[in-house]
């Protein structure tokens, strides 16, 4: 049980470590702890991001990837992808790691329903090795698309900062004949331990944020279908400008609306406390709900720990397979980092402490600030995601991408 307190603390302290990294390179690797519970952590975004995006993409992959931890699903180790960046811990160096037994390949439900499947197909692989080829010749990222025939695709290919350049080739090699298992699909992903390759039938890269060599245009691959009519390529262009104007208009809209939330994150130190509670309340299950508040829905926590009763909130099946004052202790932890006050909140370093030392857990006074009935406002609940590897999910950011996330069993 110590042991498992010394893992956690190590990787709560690697994730902090981490974040200035990221908001500084859009990349970054810790290692911290010794022995049996050293903690390796690597993080990256997805080169064609800008930081903003960056920021709040790994801020959404630090309170997921919770899930992973010891003390919640018996694992030492998880790695999580979200279409605009990828985070993964464990318990053994993993950095140049090219390829691994939970590398995994996600395809879309449906079928290629705009025009001929076969064509489809064609353009899709034609591209999707035009990326991997050119992407070791640019630094591990490239983007493009191919348009024939009235087709289009559109794709991704990033190899990982600390995976070299034959480690590079050989991953984004394997990421082509896996995805090749994808087509016809609307799209497909491939999630290896060294890359990650994709391809849609939507845009869903952003050419401004895609690196450069020399600072001017991005690397940006894009093979078109020549037209032998001036007045289709002038036509062409009208239309991209006018809704790249449209589009960009809306990224500044949404990024405005954003700048709250980022505000928020990077100056909290309470990412995980909220994972804790949803754990707590088997994911908001109905069973634990007491009725709707306007800031959604209330759970019976607090009011456990009111009476004394706290261990009640732990998730049925693990009754018997849990000591009941450690379960006290991590659920007291909780409350007391939601606490409607900030000031009454524990800072991090004293979250580790109480965690890995029998450090004097005080009560909290304060209940969280959605169980506040002052707060009228009508706010949806949070839905649980689907804990998949195959299943791609909508992540909605500044960016427009989407997510696919990759839990790992144990070894």
């Amino acid at each position: 049980m110590q042991e498992r307190q010394i893992f956690v603390a190590n990787f709560l302290a690697t994730m902090d470590a981490v974040t200035p990294l990221i908001a500084r390179l859009q990349y970054g690797a810790v290692i911290n702890g010794t022995g049996n519970n050293t903690v390796y952590t690597f993080g990256e975004c997805m080169k064609d991001l800008d930081q903003t995006d960056c920021n709040l993409c790994f801020a959404q992959c630090k309170t997921q990837v919770l899930r992973c931890l010891p003390f919640q699903r018996g694992t030492r180790g998880g790695r999580l992808f979200y279409d605009g960046c990828y985070l993964r811990y464990d318990d053994y160096n993993f950095f140049n790691e090219t390829l691994s037994s939970q590398d995994e390949t996600a395809c879309a439900d449906g079928d290629f329903s705009g025009g001929n499947k076969t064509v489809f197909s064609a353009n899709a692989m034609e591209l999707v090795r035009n990326l991997s080829v050119q992407a070791v010749r640019n630094d591990g990222f490239f983007v493009g698309s191919v348009n024939r025939s009235n087709v289009s695709v559109y794709g991704l290919a990033q190899c990982w900062e600390l995976v070299n350049g034959s480690a590079c080739e050989t991953c984004l090699a394997n990421a082509v004949s896996k995805i090749a298992n994808c087509t016809p699909k609307e799209e497909g992903r491939v999630l290896n331990a060294g890359c990650y390759l994709r391809y849609s039938i939507q845009k869903f890269y952003n050419n401004s944020g895609a690196p450069s060599e020399s600072g001017g245009s991005s690397h940006l691959a894009v093979i078109l279908a020549v037209t032998s009519s001036t007045v289709a390529v002038v036509l062409f262009v009208t239309t991209a400008v006018f809704f790249m104007k449209k589009r960009i208009a809306e990224k500044r809209r949404q990024r405005k609306e954003l700048g709250a939330l980022l505000t928020t994150v990077n100056n909290s130190k309470l990412n995980f406390s909220y994972e804790s509670l949803e754990k707590a309340t088997n994911y908001f299950h109905l069973s634990n709900k007491l009725g709707q508040g306007g800031s959604g829905s209330v759970y019976k926590v607090w009011n456990l720990h009111g009476t004394g009763r706290l261990c009640e909130a732990v998730d049925p099946i693990l009754d018997g397979n849990f000591q009941e004052e450690e379960a006290s202790r991590l659920l007291q932890i909780g409350l007391l980092c939601v606490q409607a006050s900030a000031e009454q909140r524990p800072a991090m370093s004293v979250v580790v402490k109480m965690l890995t030392n029998n450090h004097e857990i005080p009560q909290p006074t304060q209940p969280p600030p959605f169980l506040n009935p002052s707060n009228s406002s009508e706010i949806s609940p949070h839905s649980r995601p689907v804990i998949s590897s195959s299943q791609a999910e909508s992540y909605t950011q500044s960016s427009g991408n989407s997510m696919t996330q990759s839990w790992i069993e144990p070894r």
